[in-house]
Formats: C-alpha cells, sequence, structure tokens
C-alpha cells in the first residue's frame, strides 16, 4: 500500500490555506499534520478524503486517484474520522452496520467483529445504546470503531481523542497500531506515542 500526496493545495473558496504539501506513506506508516489553529489541517484532510475540491495537486493510492476509483471507493479507502462524529439516529448497532448497507460495501457487516472492535475500545455496554444518549467521547470512540470495521488503507484522524479521558485515549491509540494514518492532534506527546512523523503547515498572508 502507497499513499501520495503531491503538490496539494487546499483552502477555501479561492483563497489558499495550504500549498504544497507533499508526502508519502506505506503500509503502517503515519505522518501528522502540525501548524496553528486556522492553518488548514482539517481542510487538507477533508481534500485528502475528497470530501472537499483541493485547489491543485494530486492524490494517489496504489497508482489510483479518487477520479479513477470513484469517490465512494475512494472515501472508503482514504477515510476521515471526523472530530465530532456524524451519526443518523438509532443505536450503536445500527450506526456500525450503516456503512455494509451501501451500493459501495465491499462485504456484509460483521456483528461479532463489531461487538469486538466496540469491547477494544471500552464500549461493549453501549451495543444497543441510542447514539443521541452518547456523550462526545462516546460518539469519538463509536465513529472509530465504525472506521476501523472497514479496513481501510489509509485512516484520517481529525483530534481522534480530543474529548476522551486518558485511559480511553490509550485505548484509542492501542487501536492504531500498525494502521497508516494522517493525524491532526494538539498533543505533542501523542504524535509522539504514535510514532507520527511531523510535517509543519505554515500560515499563508
Amino acid at each position: 500500500m502507497t499513499f501520495s500526496v503531491t503538490d496539494l493545495v487546499v483552502g477555501r473558496g479561492d483563497a489558499a490555506l495550504v500549498r504544497g504539501l507533499s508526502f508519502s506513506l506505506d503500509r503502517g506508516e503515519r505522518v501528522a499534520l502540525v501548524g496553528p489553529s486556522g492553518v488548514g489541517k482539517t481542510t487538507a484532510l477533508r481534500a485528502m478524503a475528497w470530501l472537499d475540491d483541493p485547489l491543485g495537486g494530486s492524490l494517489e493510492l496504489d497508482g489510483q486517484t479518487p477520479m479513477s476509483m470513484g469517490a465512494p471507493a475512494w472515501r472508503r479507502r482514504v477515510l476521515l474520522v471526523a472530530q465530532r462524529a456524524t451519526f443518523f439516529g438509532g443505536c450503536v448497532r445500527e450506526e456500525l452496520a450503516r456503512p455494509f448497507g451501501y451500493r459501495s460495501a465491499t462485504g456484509p457487516f460483521d456483528a461479532d467483529a463489531a461487538r469486538s472492535q466496540l469491547d477494544a475500545l471500552g464500549l461493549a455496554h453501549k451495543w444497543d445504546a441510542p447514539c443521541e444518549q452518547l456523550s462526545e467521547g462516546e460518539r469519538q470512540r463509536v465513529a472509530l470503531a465504525r472506521a476501523l470495521l472497514l479496513e481501510p488503507a489509509v485512516l484520517l484522524l481529525d483530534e481522534p481523542t480530543s474529548a476522551l479521558d486518558e485511559a480511553s485515549a490509550e485505548r484509542v491509540e492501542a487501536q492504531l497500531a500498525d494502521r497508516a494514518f494522517v493525524l491532526v492532534s494538539h498533543q505533542a506527546a501523542q504524535r509522539e506515542r504514535l510514532s507520527a512523523r511531523p510535517i509543519v503547515l505554515e500560515p499563508h498572508a
């Protein structure tokens, strides 16, 4: 697996926030986007996930671009876990199963694997809990469980433990072992624990 970002330019409207972002990841490698608030870290993640159009540059996963792969397939392989998860109602079990009902799904929902993933994140007791009753930290962990069940090639993680206590954050970090990801985290210690190579984004006028 090789994920390549080449001369990526992202911004809001025609105003560039990030220019010339380039790096590559092989299996199990990880980088962290570092910089002040508002510099474009989240915007860059969204562009890598093909949720927002970049202003320039290119993205490739194993030689395929988002255009050649198709947006739904790309977003499953290069998967964004947002800081604030979006759920569509129902219980945790239904939310974990939801992506497997889409036409782009590559396999059936495995309830046993889903239960195991929840257990690893300390949420086994939330299997049938209504999503609307989850705390912010529980929502973050359910969103990560949902992402991991899809087995993406690359995870794009936007402050994945911002609402978690230390013990829950450790559970999350354990689930990221040996995975390729691009991380945004304000915690320098976390970036070091996860061996994420820093890429500093500089503000542009």
